[in-house]
């Protein structure tokens, strides 16, 4: 957990560093402090959403609940406590929110990379044994060494791919948001896909992971968001342009 730890710390730094290369220099100050507030917030959500998972287990060791240091954290939990906590954090330092989001998605995308490297080296999350010749030997929760689908490193991959994506693609989305809605919608794709290559024990409903669950239900919260957005951008199109074409019927 020693290396898990430092591991996060490297993350939160890297994501807290190109937020601020992406805030307005003027502004600087009140988005570091709400990229805090964010940053509690995802921890209160991915505990609780690793509490509410495992709730049998919580049930009965009531006083793990709020020992974080133990472990038990949900990437799931953490992006729906980040989301909330942008919202109530934009209204209370006065920012937009979606270009709050926008500004502090890269500490989303780093924090996911480096909690799946830090699953590998803490044998969580691991994959199904395979005996695929890209397979690669990693322990379960019980030490067992086997050959396995490398799920921790695959997730590390693909959020970095992710992040370096959005980053080029930048100034293409018309809406301000819309780079960080694209963020959750790929992240949450992710965790969903890579949930069916994972070993580790975990409840599930109708033979699915919990996780699992979480990630589709944050798609559609994610796609319902996507719709919201496109109308508030129409609707503010053709206000500019009716506003256009008034101001050049006065003249």
């Amino acid at each position: 957990m020693h290396v898990t730890s430092i591991l996060l710390g490297v993350g939160t730094l890297t994501g807290l560093l190109l937020a601020c290369w992406r805030a307005p220099q003027k502004e600087l100050p009140a988005y570091l402090d709400a990229g805090f507030w964010v940053l509690v917030g995802a921890l209160i959500g991915s505990r609780a959403g690793s509490v509410l998972v495992n709730f049998a287990y919580y049930q009965a060791q009531a006083g793990e609940v709020f020992q974080v240091w133990k472990g038990g954290l949900s990437g799931i939990g953490a992006l729906v406590g980040g989301s909330v906590a942008i919202f109530v954090v934009a209204r209370w330092k006065k920012i937009a929110s979606a270009a709050l989001a926008d500004v502090l998605f890269p500490l989303a995308g780093t924090l996911m990379v480096t909690a799946w490297l830090g699953c590998w080296v803490s044998s969580c999350a691991y994959g199904l044994p395979s005996e695929a010749w890209w397979a690669l030997p990693a322990r379960d929760e019980l030490g067992v060494l086997d050959h396995r689908i490398p799920v921790q490193l695959v997730g590390a991959s693909l959020t970095l791919a992710f992040l370096i994506l959005l980053e080029l693609a930048g100034r293409r989305f018309p809406l301000p948001g819309s780079s960080a809605l694209a963020g959750l919608l790929l992240l949450s794709a992710e965790i969903l896909a890579l949930s069916f290559l994972r070993a580790d024990s975990t409840p599930t409903w109708l033979g699915v992971r919990l996780e699992a669950w979480g990630a589709v239900a944050l798609l559609v919260a994610g796609t319902l968001g996507g719709v919201v957005l496109l109308v508030r951008g129409r609707h503010r199109d053709i206000h500019s342009t009716a506003k256009s074409m008034h101001h050049k019927g006065e003249t």
